[in-house]
């Protein structure tokens, strides 16, 4: 592809939960960090974790505020070796292994893989390298909550296209499989692969004549 006269590298974006993992690796994190909790004794963190999954449940707390002190409570306590893990035992299991093999076609043709999730950036970059990603980007950890950021919506697409921008990529593939993830969709001139996605999600493609494929 060209812009200008100048080559551009096609770049693949692709979610992660319920997309290219069969789940949501959040979750699947917090299961393995409240086992990681009860082995080492750790009562009282494992207590203030349940306080704020159950606050969440009753809408008590919004999703970040769930979400980021636990990010902020695991960043502090989890080993790169005990990532590795979670990565190798729960993750890659999980992995969309069709969609997988897609992207790895893709790769061969040429194509660069960018993994853009909201998951927090704990074990996404060890699970990209494993899958064979050029890049990613995730949800890093700010010095406060209110200055916390989930990389979804237009900040996920404002950085993916910095990501082309900066690589000499032009976004030609976006796979996903929710509606969080229109801005990038809505780019043009995309290849889209929709993987179990939510009704909602074809519809509005639906209503803006916009092509994809159901992967």
């Amino acid at each position: 592809m060209t812009a200008d006269g100048v080559e551009l590298t096609p770049c693949a974006v692709v979610d992660l939960d319920g997309t290219l993992l069969r789940g949501n690796s959040f979750r699947l994190f917090i299961r393995f960090l409240a086992g990681k909790l009860r082995r080492e004794g750790r009562y009282a963190s494992l207590s203030r974790m349940i306080a704020l999954l159950a606050a969440r449940r009753l809408r008590l707390i919004s999703h970040v505020g769930m979400k980021y002190p636990i990010h902020r409570l695991a960043s502090r306590i989890v080993t790169d070796a005990e990532l590795a893990d979670f990565t190798n035992r729960i993750l890659l299991p999980a992995v969309n292994a069709p969609l997988l093999d897609e992207l790895k076609r893709l790769k061969a043709s040429g194509h660069c893989l960018l993994l853009a999730t909201a998951a927090p950036d704990l074990y996404v970059p060890q699970l990209s390298l494993q899958l064979g990603f050029d890049a990613w980007t995730a949800t890093s950890l700010s010095s406060t909550l209110k200055d916390y950021a989930e990389n979804r919506g237009a900040r996920k697409r404002d950085r993916a296209l910095d990501f082309a921008r900066q690589h000499g990529c032009i976004i030609a593939v976006v796979a996903t499989d929710h509606e969080d993830d229109l801005p990038l969709l809505l780019l043009p001139d995309l290849r889209r692969l929709l993987v179990n996605p939510t009704p909602v999600l074809r519809t509005k493609l639906s209503e803006s004549s916009l092509t994809f494929h159901e992967f």
